[in-house]
């Protein structure tokens, strides 16, 4: 104990030998330390996360990291210490370029849960290559840095300071003392502005602000931290939770509109890669982005309220929720996570009721584990990739044209066994938006306000839209047409905020834009035409098209039968924690804030979107959130079955 105080004492008495010491023994870890900070910092004023805001929350806590991160190498002497500090420089640059690059390419954060389909990007290469900046170089400069450091250091080898185990001491402790009045800081911050600091990780509301605040590198270390602590596992409060909530559900309207009106017709689903409703009815210089929707929009019913509730899994969700009435993981792809549980699905429910069910698409037959996942849903044949000829390579990714698909997919159609169930999905419109010159029909003006991607966003729907109004009149000529039930919908958005520059954006909700998807249902020669501003998603097209063909649906599905519900509602969610994001009813719509505190959200009276007191949209709130988290109960633990067994619909007050 005299040793150490001795040796303390000492410390004090000479305190600019220990500061020079030290700072010759870890300037390159401070140098990186400082030029993470400003990698934080860029990586968000590049992409456009809020880069006024919280600016000194997210400098501190950066800093603070990066002493955390690069500080150990102080522990170490050559060449352990230049290997610790290339590993740790080569991992921090990574995480930056893939976050970066994936922002840039979905307008969101990449999650831990993605590495479980990691092998799917393989089928992205141009969407990822339209998405390469030269900014990306920036996020380098710490392994050059290291490099840097190394020559330095080897032309200079008598003079390197290896610290004793006192001074590794004293730098633990300034480093522990930053980081924690950093960190400190941060929740100081988070306790005056909301007077609450556990929403900040327990409910990672808005994830822009959130990388405000804490920079990306510190949000993928939450995210870690998540996965490995698995907070996301099924308890016994949650599963009593849904015995609960199933046993005391209110029952739904009798079925007393449409019940029947297509029995024993086909069912077709289109599914439209990236179809915002932004373009329906819309054109450049004179000239309809989608005639042939626009034409089918008037043949038949035309939902112009219709959303899509997905999440990371895009196109898989949109399957997902559309084939099981569940709403999609909000971090994860259920076909990938859970591929084997008991799904209700619709075509599980078409075979039971004497349909042959088939899935036709150009991707690969594993692509979303659907080659596992699509005989749980009740599937009775998929045809993929290696069922189609490729005639010629267009799109990104996926080479089979739309026009290769739908002139294929006819012949194959017209074969089948009736009464079927066939879904369809295209791919051309996939996101980098690339189409030959002679099939980009659009003819845009040079003059528009349409930005690049925007423009090539159009070409490509334009060309979509020609082959879908092709495979319609293919249905009409093999009698296919009649005797169908046709339902035409947009996958999800398509990012490039084509709404904004149509002049089609919610601007008092613009969360919805990129949700906001067309639906039209054709049933020829009934009633069933017109347009209708009823708000609904795709969790809704289970129970419609099960009204539609006079078939009860099961109490698993939680979406609503589209023509019998006095309710009707969409809610979308955030990312990452699932909370609630906006909701649209037929009579209020809610926003969240940005930090998700239910009261410091805003409650709108429609149609005119008059704010009134947040309070009266408490019912629909916590309503659409027992539903939210029955899902995910319901997915995660497999516990599908147990809420068919316990549904006992109450009757309504």
């Amino acid at each position: 104990m005299y040793h150490l105080n001795t040796s303390i004492t000492s410390f004090i008495s000479s305190p600019w030998r220990l500061v020079k010491r030290l700072f010759y023994a870890g300037w390159l870890p401070l140098l990186l330390t400082l030029l993470f900070v400003g990698q934080n910092q860029a990586f968000n004023s590049w992409l456009g996360i809020n880069p006024g805001l919280y600016v000194i929350r997210r400098s501190l806590v950066t800093f603070a990291l990066g002493l955390v991160l690069y500080g150990p190498a102080l522990m170490f002497k050559k060449p352990i210490k230049y290997i610790y500090l290339f590993l740790m420089s080569g991992f921090i640059s990574l995480i930056f370029a893939t976050q970066f690059v994936y922002f840039k390419c979905t307008h969101d954060f990449l999650l831990l849960s993605a590495g479980e389909y990691i092998e799917l990007a393989a089928t992205q290469t141009d969407t990822i290559i339209s998405a390469l900046s030269i900014h990306l170089l920036f996020f380098t400069l710490n392994i050059f840095a290291c490099v840097v450091g190394l020559i330095i250091e080897y032309w200079q080898k008598n003079h390197s300071i290896f610290l004793s185990f006192k001074e590794k001491i004293v730098a633990v402790l300034i480093i522990t003392i930053i980081a924690l009045t950093s960190y400190g800081h941060l929740l100081r911050a988070e306790a005056q502005q909301w007077g609450s600091t556990t929403h900040l990780y327990s409910n990672l509301f808005n994830l822009n602000i959130l990388v405000s605040k804490i920079g990306i590198i510190n949000f993928f270390l939450e995210d870690l931290s998540k996965r490995v602590l698995n907070t996301n596992r099924i308890t016994t409060a949650d599963k009593n939770f849904l015995e609960k909530w199933s046993q005391n559900r209110s029952k739904p309207p009798a079925a007393e509109n449409f019940f029947g009106l297509a029995k024993n017709r086909n069912v077709i689903f289109i599914q439209i890669e990236s179809l915002e409703n932004a373009v329906i009815n819309q054109g450049v210089n004179g000239e309809q982005i989608t005639p042939r929707l626009n034409q089918l929009a008037k043949e038949g019913l035309y939902f112009t309220n219709y959303y899509s509730p997905t999440a990371n899994g895009t196109t898989a969700d949109v399957e997902f929720a559309v084939l099981n009435s569940l709403y999609p993981l909000p971090d994860g792809v259920a076909f990938v996570k859970y591929p084997q549980n008991h799904y209700f699905a619709l075509p599980e429910l078409l075979r039971k009721n004497g349909y042959h069910t088939y899935s036709l698409h150009g991707d690969r037959p594993n692509f979303w584990n659907r080659d596992n996942v699509y005989p749980q849903l009740g599937y009775e044949k998929s045809f993929s990739i290696q069922d189609y000829t490729v005639n010629r390579s267009v799109g990104s990714g996926f080479k089979l044209s739309d026009e290769d698909f739908f002139n294929q997919s006819i012949l194959k159609l017209k074969n089948l066994p009736q009464p079927f169930m066939a879904t369809l999905m295209t791919y051309t419109s996939h996101p980098p938006f690339v189409i030959p010159a002679d099939l980009q029909t659009l003819h845009l003006p040079a003059q528009t306000n349409l930005n690049e991607t925007q423009k090539k966003y159009s070409e490509t729907i334009h060309y979509t839209d020609q082959t879908l109004g092709n495979f319609i009149d293919q249905l009409k000529q093999n009698n296919l047409y009649d005797n169908s039930l046709i339902l035409i919908y947009g996958d999800h958005g398509s990012y490039p905020n084509i709404g904004q520059a149509l002049k089609t954006n919610n601007k008092i909700l613009p969360a919805l834009n990129g949700n906001h998807v067309p639906l039209i249902i054709l049933a020829p020669k009934t009633e069933l035409q017109g347009i209708t501003d009823t708000p609904a998603s795709h969790l809704d097209l289970y129970p419609t098209v099960a009204n539609l063909l006079g078939i009860t649906p099961p109490a698993s599905t939680l979406g609503q039968d589209i023509f019998n519900t006095d309710t009707p509602v969409f809610v979308s969610r955030h990312n990452f924690s699932g909370t609630i994001n906006t909701i649209i009813s037929s009579q209020l719509a809610y926003k969240s804030s940005d930090e998700g505190i239910y009261e410091y959200g805003t409650c709108y009276e429609l149609p005119g979107y008059k704010s009134i007191p947040v309070e009266a949209c408490r019912d629909l709130y916590d309503r659409q959130n027992d539903i939210i988290k029955i899902s995910d109960i319901a997915i995660r633990g497999n516990f599908l079955d147990l809420l068919e067994a316990n549904t006992n619909f109450q009757t309504k007050n």
